[in-house]
Order: C-alpha cells, then structure tokens, then sequence
C-alpha cells in the first residue's frame, strides 16, 4: 500500500500535475491523521477497559473485606453481650452481700476482657495509593472514605483507649490483686479464664472495684451500640458495593 502511494506520488510530479498532486497530498495526511486517531481512540478504549476492569475487581476486594469485618464485629457484639452479663452478675452478688458461688469463676476470670477487632483494609489501602477517583461512582467513594477514614479510626481509637489507658493502667493492677487465675482440666485454649477472688469477703465492701465494675458495664453498653450501629452501616455499604457492581457488569 505505501509502495503504491509513493509510485502515484512520483508519478504526479513527473507529469507536473501539482494540483493534482496538492490533492492527492492533502488526502494522504488526512488518512494518516484518520489512523492516528482510531488509534488514539483504540487506545483509550483499551485504558478504559482495563481502568473498569480493575474498578470492578478492587470492588469485590473491598466487599469480602467487609463482609469479614462485619462478621468480627457480630463475633465482637457477641463477646460484649457475654462479658457483660458477667459483669452485672458480679455487681449483683457483691452488692446484694450473696455467698461465693464457683459459677463466678468465669466472670472473674474475664469481666475485663475486650474484644479486638480484625478490621480488613488491605484493599482499600491500595485503592487509596492507586487513586480514590478510580471507583467513578463519586457517593460510593463518599461512602468507603466515611467507612474507612473514619469510622473505622474511631473504632481502633477506642480499642486504644480501653488496651492502654484503661486495662493497662487502672484494671489489671487491681485485678491481680483481687483475684488469682486458674485453669480447670476441662479449659480449652481460647476460652474465658477462670480466677477466684484472694479473699471474697473483703471483695463484698470493695467499692473501688464495684465502682471499676460499674464504668466498665457503661464503657461494654457503649462499645455494643457502637458495633450495632457499625454493623448496620457495613451492611449498607456492601448493598451499595453490590448495586454498583451490577450497573458495572451492565454497562
């Protein structure tokens, strides 16, 4: 093809045919612009392909990182529920002055307990070094830097709070006191422990430890809430990651 061009254009231009030349000129730049720009225009189809593509995939990343983090925070609710009907069952027997009962071993064992959450971010943690702007629904982005930049830093603020400042600090020293840990033959590795209190009858008039009681019951129902309320937002979140994904798939 480019050898017949080349051969009309030298045979134009021995015969001094410059008009016809200039047209047949201007016609061969206009095919060359022409494949330059279905070119282009291939090119940026494929770029885009691959950018939905990818927006597709992270999608589905980020959605099982979710769904496994809402199952911690189920599992997490869960223990919360637990430890605290430990914690109100301690109070209730220290302040209604009841008799040691062994059925109290577990909830000494681990009325301070707190879950941790295992919050799944690795996905959105590449989404942020790729570029925000590449998932293009721009309320889904809203949502994910909400869920991810913020609620998700509250709650691992709060687990801080409660490892460092609480437990550390004011429970565990005076736990270690009260109480000494045991293992019956039938415990099993990640079960509450069992503890009995160093002297029970003293425990009764211990208002420091049932004040210590009391702010952890309050600091259990808020964690609860909060976790409830979390729960609910990651269950609208992966809703929302679904429809985007269908209109995707759609398109």
């Amino acid at each position: 093809m480019l050898r017949f061009f080349r051969l009309l254009r030298q045979k134009l231009l021995s015969q001094n045919l410059v008009r016809k030349y200039l047209f047949y000129a201007i016609g061969e730049i206009v095919l060359v612009v022409i494949g330059i720009l279905i070119a282009l225009a291939i090119n940026n189809w494929n770029e885009k392909q691959k950018l939905r593509e990818y927006e597709e995939d992270i999608l589905k990343e980020i959605r099982t990182g979710l769904v496994n983090t809402r199952e911690e925070v189920l599992r997490s609710i869960e223990e919360d529920l637990r430890w605290r009907a430990c914690n109100y069952k301690i109070l209730e027997y220290l302040d209604q002055q009841k008799p040691y009962d062994e059925s109290l071993d577990p909830c000494f064992g681990s009325y301070f307990w707190s879950s941790t959450l295992q919050l799944t971010t690795s996905a959105y943690d590449e989404l942020k070094v790729r570029g925000l702007e590449l998932i293009s629904n721009p309320e889904l982005r809203r949502e994910l830097t909400d869920m991810f930049d913020y609620k998700f830093d509250v709650i691992k603020s709060e687990v801080e709070v409660w490892d460092s400042e609480l437990l550390s600090s004011t429970i565990y020293p005076m736990h270690v006191k009260l109480f000494r840990k045991y293992y019956p033959e039938s415990w099993q590795v990640f079960e509450d422990e069992f503890a009995k209190p160093v002297d029970y009858q003293s425990l009764l008039s211990n208002e420091a430890y049932k004040n210590l009681l009391a702010e952890i019951i309050s600091l259990r129902n808020y964690s609860i809430v909060i976790n409830q309320s979390l729960e609910k937002d990651l269950q609208h979140l992966i809703g929302s990651i679904d429809k985007e994904l269908k209109a995707l798939s759609n398109d």
